[in-house]
């Protein structure tokens, strides 16, 4: 038998990484039905003014995508860094995305933190939907939601008694397991139990191609050697347990526990494509405990919710056997959400509590047993936060406001190896937000919100000492939280049924926004990088989304959904001053780094509504500009400082490059062989795209995988 042949029976049996998704799937959701827990008031959909994007269980069986930050940069514009190793971080509308335990964005599990702003770290196969609140939310969840926030929703134990297993494999090595079981164990009880495993085993290969048309120093920037060249170290695996448990104990008074337990080992890691910091390997384990205990009645719901979340993460000096730990970090979350909403008929109100408190402990290490300094110090925060929001509906017209007072202790602890003794420093905030959405035709809204937000810097950048390649890097004591008051408007055209328009633009004007400032040590003449305030900042652009099934539209029986999403930056500058107050002070006025001026998602999905459906969908990631950390070490000597971007107020000597935008294809088609059996295809970069999330971090090439799943 042909071999080729063989292979692509092979590849049609075991079809579709995404076939974890049961009937609920199937079914076609009424987004005006859809309640948006980010809300913490349980706000349907249509009454929200913020704009929210909802991935339901629908879009997610159609996504490849097994970690979440593969599912939202598919899904929903966004910016992202991603590096093989199992690490990634989001942002939003002009807000960077960050590396480090804290972000801009603020990212949920079950509308609790998350504890880890990596969202590969999060497996797909228990995710029922995403809520994704475009804008500052601060006035409900504090610091951190400068940009916006991302809430995980995952799956509900059922009353009724089903499960299902599927599996997947692919090249690279890849293969996935999961199974999932849920069912009542008694009346009043009902239990939900999960596993999942994803490995890739072999060496992942860089993409051939480049769709778009390339510049000399765009293709020097991703390495002309790096088309087709395999990435080496890019092996993994991640086991995935879940479990929750929801108790009835009267008509009034419910509880649900759950668990979520995310553990890897010896996680390669390739340092960069030139592996300029050698190859390594690491280790990581999440956990994320919580409960949720509600009392309802038919105008009032209280939910107390303690939780409790550790993300720890160890990392080694190479790759082999006689590999030792160098640096580990332990990152810990807990604390108290209490809310307690009433309703009088056309108006709700709900005001709480919240008690949360991180604890972040780390180590770094020259061999075994001797210890040196760590990248940041150990360091606490206890933020303590009263907050109330209103909704008001009548008719055509939905209006919430509210506001927060947050008052977080921030507590570096002493540290020999930094040189630097214990300190406490209080930020306190208010946060006062407010939308506004109105109906003028029954297809045709306007929206509107206004808030601000606020950042409270982390222990690396006010306390930190330590270098990589051959900068250094100091912490600066006297930094300022960040703050941003940002608007959006916008024009929704919907008919529910076929055809869904919406225009956004936003604004957000960013004050204290930190920023890289190198200096010279007086005393020893050392250069180093530390850490300033810039003066100010502001982003504004237009967001455009876009649906319509056209198949409905002729009353088929057939689904032929277009769409197509579009984020725009026209402007993401900050100003800087330098050298200031001496006679050598200036302003300069700079673009925003590691932020792409554009991000898009568009293709076309077919449901026949009978067990076929198949999804084209094409991304596309805009240009960016990013600090040429690979000058350091001179791994790329044909880029010259005639290469370097020299426009908004930046000079070559600050070895800034732009880097090219990109389009990655990804198809997927999966088939309903019986009621419960479904088999599959998917396709990731489908038309071998040379890219990269972060400089020097070359994303995988074209992957096919397969899969087959049962539903009982």
């Amino acid at each position: 038998m042909n071999k080729r042949f063989f292979s692509g029976v092979i590849a049609l049996f075991f079809a579709g990484t995404f076939l974890q998704a049961q009937e609920s799937a199937e079914k076609s959701y009424d987004l005006d039905e859809v309640v948006v827990t980010a809300t913490r008031m349980g706000l349907p959909l249509k009454n929200v003014p913020q704009k929210v994007e909802i991935i339901d269980s629908k879009k997610i069986a159609t996504v490849q995508a097994d970690n979440a930050a593969d599912l939202l940069k598919r899904t929903v514009n966004l910016d992202i860094i991603q590096y093989p190793g199992a690490s990634s971080a989001v942002g939003m509308r002009g807000f960077a995305p960050s590396a480090h335990n804290r972000n801009y964005t603020l990212v949920l599990i079950d509308g609790k933190p998350a504890g880890t702003t990596n969202l590969t770290s999060i497996p797909t196969d228990f995710i029922e939907r995403i809520e994704v609140v475009k804008g500052p939310y601060s006035v409900l969840y504090g610091s951190d939601a400068m940009g916006g926030v991302i809430n995980i929703i995952t799956r509900r134990p059922d009353d009724t008694r089903t499960g299902n297993v599927s599996i997947s494999a692919g090249n690279f090595g890849q293969t996935n397991f999961n199974g999932y079981a849920s069912g009542g164990v008694s009346d009043n009880v009902s239990l939900a139990i999960g596993f999942s495993r994803k490995a890739q085993d072999k060496d992942y290969r860089i993409g051939k191609k480049n769709l778009l048309s390339m510049t000399e120093t765009e293709e020097l920037i991703l390495d002309k050697k790096s088309y087709g060249d395999i990435m080496t170290n890019t092996q993994y695996q991640i086991n995935q347990f879940m479990g929750k448990l929801n108790i009835g104990f009267n008509e009034l008074w419910s509880a649900d526990l759950s668990g979520i337990f995310v553990t890897s080992n010896d996680i390669e890691t390739p340092g960069n494509y030139w592996h300029s910091y050698g190859l390594s390997k690491k280790d990581f384990d999440r956990t994320n405990t919580m409960l949720d205990i509600q009392r309802k009645t038919f105008n009032n719901t209280l939910l107390i919710s303690p939780y409790y979340s550790v993300y720890n993460e160890s990392n080694y000096d190479n790759n082999t056997e006689e590999g030792f730990i160098n640096s580990k970090e332990s990152v810990k979350q807990y604390g108290l959400k209490l809310s307690d909403t009433h309703t009088w008929g056309d108006f709700q109100l709900v005001g709480g509590i919240d008690l949360d408190a991180l604890n972040v402990s780390s180590e770094r290490f020259t061999d075994k047993l001797t210890p040196t300094n760590p990248y940041r110090p150990d360091h606490s925060s206890m933020a303590s936060s009263a907050f109330v929001q209103g909704a008001y509906s009548k008719g055509d017209l939905f209006v919430n406001a509210g506001i927060r007072y947050n008052y977080t202790n921030f507590t570096l602890k002493a540290d020999d190896f930094l040189g630097n003794e214990k300190k406490s420093t209080g930020y306190s905030n208010l946060n006062p937000s407010v939308g506004i959405k109105y109906f003028l035709t029954p297809l045709l809204n306007i929206h509107a919100s206004a808030g601000n937000a606020f950042y409270v810097p982390d222990a690396y950048k006010t306390a930190g000492r330590y270098q990589v390649g051959n900068t250094q890097y100091r912490g600066n004591k006297d930094l300022k939280a960040e703050t941003s008051t940002s608007f959006d408007f916008g024009i929704n055209i919907s008919n529910n049924e076929w055809l869904n328009i919406d225009v956004t633009y936003f604004h957000a004007l960013y004050k204290n926004k930190i920023v890289n400032d190198n200096k010279t040590d007086e005393e020893t003449n050392e250069k180093y990088t530390t850490y300033a305030n810039a003066d100010k900042g502001r982003m504004n652009g237009l967001e455009i989304m876009f649906s319509s099934d056209i198949a409905k539209a002729f009353q088929s029986r057939y689904s032929l959904e277009l769409y197509a999403g579009v984020t725009h930056l026209f402007n993401n500058k900050f100003d800087e001053i330098t050298a200031k107050d001496t006679p050598d002070e200036k302003k300069l006025t700079k673009d925003m780094l590691y932020v792409r001026r554009t991000t898009g998602n568009f293709g076309i999905t077919f449901d026949t509504n009978n067990g076929f459906v198949t999804r084209l969908n094409a991304r596309y990631i805009g240009k960016r500009l990013e600090n040429d950390w690979m000058a350091w070490d001179n791994l790329r000597p044909d880029i010259k400082p005639e290469d370097y971007y020299t426009k908004s107020d930046y000079e070559a000597t600050n070895q800034i490059l732009q880097h090219s935008a990109h389009l990655v294809f990804d198809y997927s088609a999966h088939y309903n062989v019986t009621p419960q059996a479904r088999v599959g295809i998917s396709v990731s970069n489908l038309f071998d795209e040379n890219y990269t999330e972060k400089d020097g971090y070359n994303m995988p090439g074209r992957s096919i995988m397969g899969s087959v799943s049962y539903s009982f």
